[in-house]
């Protein structure tokens, strides 16, 4: 009985030690795979830079909408991009969840919901209008929107991509004044979802 019971205890061990030893190399692969897959500075315009923009212009109920709620988050990935000067402004966020697809509908229903937003931009403060975007269909599912934000001494506009494909979820927001090129958005969007395997 004492030989039985020992050798059960070895074997859920062996079994415990192979899961927890497969995770660590799956979820660097994974992380790996998701920068290996995001836009770089060469698919870029002459002239842009990668680097952070000091404003984000997603803002109230976009603050936090990729975080759905009793959904967990895996893995993340997010690049900037920056025209010359300061705008237009390209942000890139790719992400992995526990499932991808309760995810997915609980972003597309935030968004929905998400009519306006308010804010401070370049140190003055901005309301906004978030609108559906009539685009081509990216992905498994997508959704676009038209985000303007207005203050007293400038109005910004942002198209923004909620795309699922496979198994992620990838948002691309690009910002300007005093409009996004849409043939230049569709562009950015068609090369960055090609780019997800």
């Amino acid at each position: 009985m004492k030989a039985k019971s020992r050798t059960a205890v070895m074997i859920a061990m062996a079994v415990l030690s192979f899961t927890f030893v497969g995770i660590g190399p799956a979820a660097a692969t994974s992380m790996a795979q998701l920068r290996s897959e995001a836009l770089s500075i060469h698919q870029m315009p002459k002239g842009w830079s990668a680097r952070q923009p000091t404003e984000d212009l997603r803002m109230g109920c976009l603050t936090h909408l990729l975080e759905p709620k009793g959904v967990k988050e895996t893995h993340f990935e997010e690049v900037y991009f920056l025209g010359v000067g300061s705008l237009p402004l390209l942000v890139e966020t790719m992400t992995t969840y526990s499932s991808i697809t309760a995810a997915y509908k609980k972003i597309k229903a935030s968004i929905a919901g998400c009519r306006n937003v308010a804010g401070v931009l370049k140190g003055y403060p901005v309301t906004g209008t978030v609108r559906p975007l009539r685009m081509p269909h990216y992905g498994n599912a997508s959704v676009v929107y038209l985000i303007t934000l207005s203050g007293k001494h400038l109005t910004v506009r942002s198209d923004y991509a909620i795309v699922r494909k496979g198994g992620v979820i990838l948002a691309l927001l690009e910002g300007n004044y005093p409009v996004v090129n849409l043939g230049q958005f569709e562009r950015f969007l068609s090369k960055a979802v090609a780019r997800v395997k």
